[in-house]
């Protein structure tokens, strides 16, 4: 395959890109202008300097963006930058085009000396990441509550009254925007556990629920001192009774009684025909208090063709040196991706 040419992004692509993108974003020009922007150019951690576009002939052939997330380990932050949005164009499709894309990118990160590249993506294309390099973090299981009909919200998510938990006693409050810093100093009581676990201060926050294509449902417990939070996510381009999931990306508690009372309050109030919520890192009492709640756990089989639809993170090494830190971090062992969904960055 010959005739293509591989660039950074600039200003000038802006207009194609978003109309390049439209398949996967689905939010029209001027939306996804606005989610090209949100994403790469607001995002706390990276800029857009590592997007790629491959064109043939000048024309727009295929895309792999490049955001930046930001990782604790061992009392360290790590800028991590995540693979996304990768698009071919139809006629490239099957092509070698996208592992040729993937290869520009992770020689671009390692000229620059970054170790390690992302993927929390659809794993569709898995087999031939791995054979390509990446290593398979995962996958996991996940709770799936499935309504006999969509839930449609009949008023917006901050005038649902507030609520006294069963299992906590305290007060549950949906709001009306993200409570960034509160959200951020629950999550600097909590203990973390050992491996990278992503950084939640109040700028990631902030940033996330600025997503210009999403919807979030944000929930915080407690009478004084918030003892407890939930964030769900939901696409802002379909509609309450539309194909897409709600999914729960984010919930911290202070004992399992106050996350017993969050999900319970969110699965009661969260649009949608089906609520999702990863389960990897919760402990087994949580899992066992979602089960309880009606949701059902799809877990994994071993058979890669039923399971690469599952939520799992992907781990390829740039061949830069790693600060020992992050050396070893493509073994799935050590991972806490608590606070992390494939949705939470969408």
């Amino acid at each position: 395959m010959t005739g293509f040419s591989f660039t950074g992004c600039t200003p000038h692509d802006r207009l194609e890109i978003a109309d390049f993108q439209d398949s996967l974003w689905r939010g029209g020009r001027r939306a996804n202008l606005a989610y090209l922007d949100w994403k790469y150019a607001t995002n706390p951690h990276l800029d857009d300097r590592y997007v790629t576009l491959a064109r043939e002939d000048g024309e727009l052939a295929g895309m792999v963006g490049v955001f930046g997330s930001c990782w604790e380990v061992a009392g360290e932050r790590f800028t991590l930058p995540c693979l996304t949005d990768t698009v071919v164009a139809p006629r490239h499709q099957g092509s070698p085009l996208f592992r040729m894309l993937t290869d520009e990118v992770v020689a671009r990160l390692r000229a620059d000396g970054v170790p390690w590249v992302l993927d929390f993506g659809d794993q569709g294309a898995g087999p031939a990441m791995l054979m390509n390099g990446w290593r398979l973090i995962g996958p996991w299981a996940q709770a799936v509550v499935t309504r006999d009909k969509p839930l449609v919200a009949e008023r917006p998510w901050h005038e649902l009254p507030a609520v006294r938990g069963a299992a906590s006693g305290l007060t549950l409050r949906p709001l009306p925007d993200v409570a960034a810093e509160t959200m951020a100093g629950l999550v600097a009581r909590l203990p973390g556990g050992p491996g990278p676990r992503p950084l939640r201060d109040a700028a990631y926050f902030r940033w996330r629920a600025a997503n210009p294509l999403a919807r979030y449902f944000h929930l915080v417990a407690g009478d004084g001192p918030v003892e407890g939070y939930l964030i769900g996510h939901r696409s802002g381009v379909d509609t309450d009774d539309g194909e897409t999931p709600t999914t729960i990306v984010d919930c911290e508690a202070t004992s399992d009684a106050v996350f017993a009372d969050l999900v319970e309050t969110a699965l009661a109030w969260l649009p949608g025909a089906q609520v999702l919520m990863w389960t990897r890192d919760l402990p087994a009492r949580r899992v066992a208090a979602l089960r309880a709640l009606g949701a059902e756990l799809d877990a994994p089989t071993g058979q890669f063709t039923r399971d690469m639809y599952l939520p799992s993170l992907m781990v390829r090494a740039t061949g830069a040196e790693p600060p020992p830190a992050l050396r070893g971090i493509d073994s799935p062992e050590g991972w806490n991706l608590s606070g992390v969904s494939g949705r939470a960055w969408r």
